[in-house]
This record gives C-alpha cells, structure tokens and sequence, in this order.
C-alpha cells in the first residue's frame, strides 16, 4: 500500500511495413494517451481496511492514513496527466496542421520534420504514417518534374543561343538556374550572354533611341571595318533601321543576305515575315507565310508566330478557317497562353461570331485578368451582341487596366470609324442601324460627351424618347455647358408625354438666361402646356415670343394648330398663312395650312396645300389620308376613296382603315367595307375596348344580311356602353331586318320622341330611312 502510483502501459496496435530492400519496419504502439482506470479501486481499498480492522490489526488507524496518502497522490498524478494528455493531443494537432501547410506549399522537408514530431507525440496514430508516404513521392515527383525542367530550358537555351535570340536564351537559362540554383555551367553560360547582350545594347543604343541617322551611320561605318563586311548581326540591325526609316524595300535584300548565311538566324527571319506581309503583292504575302511556318518549325517555343501568322491568314487573305487551325496548333501546344485565346478571340469576332469571340475572351482573362486589350476585346463584343451595360462596364474594366498609349489611339481612331458610319446610316434613314454604331463611338471615346447629344438626336428621329433621355442624362452630367441637353431633354420628355419634366428642363434654360435658346425653350414650354390641355398659358408664350419674332415660322406653326383646337379657323387660316410665308420650304408649315382650310370644308385649297406638302418632304401617308378627309368631309367619296387606297398602301393607319370603310358604307359598298372595318378591328387590339366599332360592325353586318354576328357585335357595344345612342339606332334597324318591326319602331320613336335624335338626320341612314318610311312608324305617331 505504500508503493508509489505507477502508470500503467498497454500494448495497443502492431504496425509493421515491408522495406524496400527486403526485412520489415515495425512500430509497437503503446497508451500514451490513456490511463486505465483499473489501476485503483475504491471500493477494493475499503473492503481491505474493513476486514483488517475485523481481524484486529492494530495500526488500522496508520493503514487508513497511508490509504488517503496514496489516494491523494493518485488524484494528483491523474490530473497532471491528464493536462500532458491534453498538451500532447494539442501539440499533435498542431503538428499535422503545419505539415498539411507545408506539403501544399511545396516545403517536402519542413513536413517531414513535422510529422515525425507528429509520431513522437502519438506512435498509435496512422495519419503521420500516411502523410509521410505521400511527401515521400511528393518529393520524387518534383525530383523528376525538376530535371526535366532543368534539361528543357537548358535546351530551349542553347538552341536559342544557336538561333541568335541571345534574350530569350537568357531567360531560359535563368530559368534552369532556379531548378537548379547551384548550377556553374548555367551561371558560367549566363555570364556569357550578358556580355553579348552588353555589347549588343552598345552597339544598337542610336537606333534605341530614335536617332536612326546617326544609328545607320554607325553601323554602315562598322561594316566597313577589316573583317566585318559579313557581320550577319550588323546587317540585320541595319535592316532594322531602315525599316524604322520607312525604307523596307532596302531591308529586305541585307536580310535575304542574312538568311541565305544563316537559314535559321530567328530576328532576320522575323523581321523579313513582318516586312513581307504588309505588302499588296499576293506573292510576297505568300513568302510572309512562308517565314512564319519556318519560325514555327525552328522556334517552337514562342506562340506569337502562329498569332502573326493566323492575322495575315485571315485579315489579309481571307483564309479565316486556315488560321483558326494555325490557333489551335498553338493552343495544343501551349494551352494556358493567354494571348492565343485572345487572338483566337479576335478572329472570331473579325468574322461576326461574336458569342463564340466571348467565350475566348473569357478564357483569355481566366488566365490574365490585367489583360487590358482583352477586356477591350470582350467589351466590344458584348455590345456587339447588343448587352450595351455589359460592355460598357467591360471597355470601362480596360482603360482601368491599363491600355497602352497606341491601344489608346486605335480606340479613339475606332470610334470615329463608328461615328462616321453612324452619320451615313442616319443619311440613309437607317436610324436603328445608327444607334449601334453612335453607341460604339461613345463607349470608344467616353471623354467625348458630343457624341452622346449625337446619339440622343439619332434616337428622337425615330421616336426612342426614352433610350434618348438616358443619352442626354449623360451628357448633361459631362458636358461643360449642358443647355442644349436641356432643351433635348425637354423636347424627349414631350414626345413621351412627360410635360411636367419636359417643363422643367425648358424653365432651366430660362431661369438661367441662355438667350441663344430662350425661344426654343419658350416654343416648348408653350408645347407643353398645350399638350397638359392648358391652351391660354400657350398661346400667352407664343404671343410673346412673336412681339420681338413676328416671322417665327415655328412659333406662328404652334399658333396654328392652337386656334385649330379651339375651332377659330379663320385665325388658323392666318397663321398658317404667315408661317408658310416665313418658311416655303417647310411641309410640316404647309400641311397645317392645309388642315386649317379642311377645317374650313376647302376641301380644293385643303388638298393643293397636302400635294405640296408631300413635294416639299412631308410624310405621304399622312398627307393622302388628309386629302381623303377633306373630300370625304364636302362628301366627295369618289375621290375620297382613292386618297385612302394610297395612304394605306404606303402604312396601315387605324383612322384611314374607319374613313375608308365609311366611304365604302355611304357608297354602298357593304361587303368590301365589312373587310376593311374587319381588317382594322383585327390588327389593332385596342379597337377591342371602342364600343363605336362595335356599332359600325353590327350596322355593316345587317347591311349584308348577317344578322347572327350583327347581333354578337351589338351585344358586345351594349356591354361597353348600354347608353351609347349609336347602339340604340343600330339596334332599331337591326330588329327591322329580323322582322321585330314593331320593337324597332318602338325603339326608334322612343329615341325621337325624347329628343335624343331628329328625324331630319334619321333619314341619312340606311335601314332606319326604311322604317321611318313604314306605315308601322307613321302610326305610331298618332
């Protein structure tokens, strides 16, 4: 009982791996980690002590003490281990943690020296066993992956150095030294090129510099030296100059010089490739392709060959299909280029396949994201594909980026390419074909704000008010001085029925005294309060604008259609009068003019004046429906019905469509105009919710001895408006031809009677002339 408490070890697993030289490893893993519990027992040490004291022992009193000794010291030495249990399972923990870290990393021997920590804390645990086997192939693997690398670039070097790419073998070297950074063979071939890179730089630091004068002087006069005639790398620098001279024609032969000495020196052979393509001739284009194959097949680690190569292909020869081949050959070879999918990209999109151009875009920024011409690249596309915020955002992404200073000036020489196509399409009436192409110089060249009030006016020209105010947001918010965004802005929102905007945006102009646009801002204020249904406050404005401008032709325009509106047609007349005067030329002028004398049933002066007005521009549809209105107004049909037949060829128009119709009614015409209200009806869903259409119909339909829809249709108008006297009329001629002569007497009594109709103009009506003229109707008079 005395004995100190000792902690009790187990055996717990057997582990045993075969060596690889034949034998085995084993580990015998004992319980660090747990103390068994049957070590000491209470209740055993307490039936001890009962039957001691039974048995009479004298020092019971001592055994007992020394009893709750050991059972002190038991306590304590279970909680002391317990925290180094804990400590030891945190600091295991931990270690594997860090190894995990570390084998991620790359760092094979600081996870060795972890795991092993990792087994001395626990021997039981296999995870340590585990991770140590995979840091062991780990580790062969990047031995392996490490020699190649290091055999690679010292081969992609030394051909390079062959080929005179003294930079570029440079590099490859540099790269074999971080392999293996210990290497003296690399640093010594290092060491070497730099020194020829040094004499290199020397030697071309004129032509560096732009000063190619004093550059070609330089080495022509080297070239005179003893020995030095044949010195293939001053003629190549000479042939570089004289291509920054302009005079590529004289560089050529020193580089087929060059090249017949050295086939595969890779400047010469390149500088020759860049020369040649740009020619005309299809012959000398031909020997650029040439030298692009070679520089592919003697310098197969550089993609740029294949991009230049499949550019000439497609942009110059059109052989579009044979350079994307020329791509992928490069895309096989190096798969994470960047730029081959950029390129790849571009041809797309030079053939308008601008969803598939996307795609490689997106490719080409998964693998470069700082690409800043292939953010360009991808905006372009985007809005090509009309997601104008998208590529926005994207071309915005690109100047962000970074673009170089040459990138800079494409896109601005871009975006006047597109703003001159737009102003040729808008001279051809193509405006929706414009806009794309405004939007293009405006995304190309955001600094200029002018290009936006361009796009804005392209848009009002073909009604896009909305899309227009966006414009002319933007510009406002640029522009130095935004006044002429103001009045656009004003003239948009009138155009979308927005007068209370459209006013403030014309009292900004006022209130700001812009006396250059202070009376077209007062014309559409007065437009304005026009449209709200407020002709005083208009007419107060146009008359004030004529005191100071009595031959304004727009504002006496505006007058015109005002007095029109209130019925004072003889004042009409007058101002219509004066504002053809200011402006002869004017149709819109003209036409008004012609509506006034309309108005006043000349139906003679109303036409001559829409005749002119479709010689001097304006729109002959419209103008032939008014010539069709004002013969059928002094009840010239005949010569109505042609003008109609005109207008509605040229557009389908909702009121022509219900004018010609009634002149083939009038004309009695039943079943050709049944058609054509049934054509109008058809085509324009809004005619569902006209109860008046419904009561031509019906009227139409008992014309033709249809009475079953004429019943439908008068159904339908009762149920829009059971009030609406048309229906009532109808109705009665109706019940006439269904032999309900009664009822139809009825009603038509019940509605003279009343007052709501007169007989006079009854009689103007077919059916209802019948039935006033049937014995029925006369006796119900009595």
């Amino acid at each position: 009982m005395t004995e100190p408490y000792v902690t009790h070890r187990r055996v717990l697993e057997f582990v045993a791996e075969p060596r690889a030289g034949g034998g085995w490893d084993v580990v015998i893993a004992s319980d660090n980690f747990f103390d068994p519990s049957a070590t000491f027992s209470e209740a055993l040490l307490e039936q001890d002590l009962d039957s001691l004291a039974r048995a009479g022992r004298k020092d019971i009193k001592q055994l007992t003490a020394a009893a709750a000794e050991y059972r002190s010291a038991f306590e304590q030495e279970q909680q002391r281990e317990e925290q180094q249990r804990a400590e030891r399972r945190l600091a295991f923990e931990t270690a594997m943690a860090a190894a995990r870290d570390q084998l991620t990393s790359g760092d094979f021997e600081g996870a060795t020296n972890l795991l092993e920590q990792a087994r001395s804390l626990d021997p039981l645990a296999v995870d340590p066993l585990v991770l140590l086997n995979e840091t062991r192939r780990a580790m062969e693997r990047k031995r392996l992956k490490d020699e190649a690398d290091y055999a690679s670039a010292c081969e992609e070097g030394a051909a390079l150095n062959g080929m005179r790419a003294y930079d570029r073998a440079k590099r490859s070297y540099e790269r074999a030294l971080v392999v293996k950074p210990g290497s003296t063979e690399v640093k010594a071939l290092i060491d070497g090129l730099n020194a020829i890179l040094l004499k290199k730089k020397d030697r071309e630091k004129f032509h560096a510099l732009g000063d190619q004068d004093k550059a070609l002087a330089q080495v022509q006069a080297a070239l005179k030296e003893p020995g030095r005639s044949g010195d293939v790398e001053l003629l190549v620098l000479e042939a570089r100059i004289l291509i920054a001279k302009g005079l590529s024609g004289q560089a050529v032969p020193l580089l087929n010089t060059v090249l017949q000495r050295e086939p595969r020196y890779l400047d010469a052979l390149s500088l020759r490739a860049s020369v040649l393509e740009k020619s005309n001739v299809p012959d000398q284009q031909q020997a650029a392709v040439a030298d692009y194959y070679s520089l592919m097949l003697h310098d197969p680690w550089s993609p740029s060959y294949h991009h230049r190569l499949a550019r000439l292909l497609c942009h110059t020869q059109g052989k579009c299909d044979e350079a994307m081949e020329v791509l992928e050959q490069a895309k096989t070879k190096a798969p994470n280029d960047a730029e081959t999918h950029y390129q790849m990209g571009v041809l797309l999109a030079h053939r308008a396949r601008h969803a598939d151009a996307l795609a490689r875009f997106d490719g080409s920024l998964e693998l470069d994201n700082a690409c800043a011409r292939c953010h360009l690249a991808r905006g372009l596309s985007l809005l090509e594909l009309d997601r104008a915020a998208d590529g926005e955002a994207a071309v915005a992404t690109a100047q962000r980026t970074g673009l170089s200073d040459s990138e800079r000036t494409e896109m601005t020489l871009l975006a006047q390419q597109h703003l001159s196509k737009a102003k040729e399409l808008q001279g051809l009436n193509a405006f929706a074909e414009a806009d794309h192409h405004f939007l293009l110089a405006c995304v190309l060249d955001p600094e200029q704000s002018e290009n936006r009030l361009l796009k804005a006016r392209n848009l009002m020209r073909f009604e896009q008010y909305s899309a227009a105010i966006t414009d002319l947001d933007r510009y406002i918010e640029k522009a130095v001085t935004p006044f002429v965004g103001f009045l656009e802005r004003g003239n948009c929102h009138l155009g979308a029925g927005n007068y209370d905007l459209a006013l403030k945006d014309f009292e900004t102009i006022l209130s700001n005294n812009v006396e250059s646009m202070r009376q077209p801002a007062m014309l559409g204020k007065a437009r304005a309060f026009f449209a709200k249904g407020d002709p005083a406050n208009a007419e107060s404005l146009l008359k004030g604008v004529l005191k100071t401008e009595k031959r304004n032709g727009e504002v006496l325009a505006m007058m015109t259609k005002i007095c029109l509106a209130a019925g004072r047609y003889e004042e009409a007349k007058g101002y219509g009068e004066q504002a053809v005067d200011a402006d002869k030329m004017s149709g819109p002028y003209v036409y008004d003019l012609g509506l006034a004398y309309q108005a006043m049933l000349n139906d003679n002066a109303a036409v001559r004046c829409f005749e002119k007005s479709i010689t001097l521009g304006y729109d002959r549809a419209d103008a032939k429906k008014q010539v069709g209105r004002s013969a059928m107004l002094v009840d010239n049909l005949k010569e109505a019905l042609p003008a109609f037949d005109e207008s509605l060829r040229i557009r389908d128009d909702v009121e022509c469509g219900r004018w010609r119709a009634h002149c083939l009614r009038e004309t009695g015409k039943y079943q050709e105009a049944l058609e054509q209200l049934n054509l109008v009806y058809d085509r324009n869903e809004a005619m569902k919710r006209d109860v008046s259409i419904h009561v031509d119909l019906a009227m139409l339909y008992v014309l033709n001895e249809r009475l079953p829809l004429a019943k439908d249709y008068l159904a339908k108008a009762e149920a829009l408006d059971p009030l609406f006297r048309p229906t009532q009329l109808t109705k009665s001629a109706y019940l006439y031809r269904a032999g309900q002569q009664e009822d139809s007497v009825r009603l038509l009594r019940s509605l003279v009677n009343s007052g709501e109709v007169k007989e006079d103009d009854l009689r103007k009506w077919p059916v209802l002339k019948e039935v006033m003229a049937s014995k029925a109707y006369r006796d119900s008079k009595r």
